[in-house]
């Protein structure tokens, strides 16, 4: 699938856009790219819908954004973009699914703009609980930005990527190389966006405190799919995610890590398409 470019905020995004019918809005997780998506995007199309992954800014070949204020509490980065996005392909509504970072940025668009979000899905999505993996946890570090300067091992990109696996050998092949062409030149926005939003103890609580507040008025259809593997957010942020969501619907994947679209996509594509089809009939 050839990407397209589309500007938003004044940046250049790399976008994937195909099929027709009802937006699905797919995005990735923090040092990820579209193609994490790679494996869903072809069954969410074969079923009449439009499946739109992005590059977010800094990250696959997206521009990267100047003095961004990520988690605003008044106005986020992360709302905003999504918005602008989807304005700059011309999609009014759409179904937001977020992996990861991805999670929170899709909330994040859904509180802002409760009108224009047709479900909310999370896949392992942060913000819910404050615990995450030691390793994003060190970037809160003082000095860690001074190793953005440097540049590290293809073996490193390789790593990072199989630490969201539960199952190495479930990695996609495209996985690995795209890892390698994009990891090492993200990393710079990686330690950035982390640092806004997590510490040394996990994710900010005062930040996260703000949100979940506003998350508790919100009443859309919200799917919850996570791996019960998942070594970077703990799986009982599944259940977090149900008591402050009572409407969510909550799967949880069987020997399966962080990013369940790109190692479970049969078990997670079982969960996402019903979920959309009945949202769709009611609303239609």
């Amino acid at each position: 699938m050839p990407p397209r470019i589309v500007t938003a905020l004044g940046l250049r995004l790399r976008v994937l856009d195909a099929g027709a019918g009802e937006a699905v809005l797919l995005v990735h997780g923090v040092g990820g790219w579209a193609e994490n998506w790679e494996e869903v995007i072809a069954p969410i199309v074969a079923r009449g819908r439009r499946a739109i992954a992005i590059d977010l800014p800094g990250f696959g070949e997206s521009e990267r954004p100047r003095h961004a204020r990520y988690f605003d509490p008044e106005r986020p980065f992360y709302a905003e973009i999504v918005w602008a996005a989807l304005d700059a392909l011309g999609v009014r509504e759409a179904h937001l699914v977020g992996n990861s970072l991805g999670g929170a940025v899709v909330t994040l668009a859904a509180l802002t703009a409760p009108e224009r979000t047709r479900s909310l899905t999370l896949a392992a999505g942060a913000g819910i609980g404050l615990e995450v993996s030691s390793l994003l946890r060190l970037v809160a570090l003082p000095g860690i930005g001074l190793l953005t300067r440097l540049r590290r091992p293809r073996r490193w990109a390789d790593r990072t990527l199989e630490s969201c696996f539960y199952d190495v050998g479930r990695i996609p092949a495209h996985l690995y190389p795209e890892a390698r062409r994009w990891g090492d030149r993200s990393f710079p926005e990686f330690v950035r966006v982390l640092r806004a939003g997590v510490g040394l103890r996990g994710v900010r609580p005062a930040l996260r405190r703000h949100w979940v507040d506003r998350l508790a008025a919100y009443r859309g259809p919200v799917l919850v799919v996570w791996g019960r593997q998942d070594a970077v957010l703990p799986v009982a942020h599944a259940a977090a995610a149900r008591a402050l969501l009572p409407q969510a619907e909550v799967v949880l994947i069987d020997r399966c890590g962080h990013v369940p679209m790109a190692e479970c996509p049969t078990e997670f594509l079982a969960a996402l398409e019903p979920f959309l089809d009945r949202v769709e009939r009611q609303v239609g």
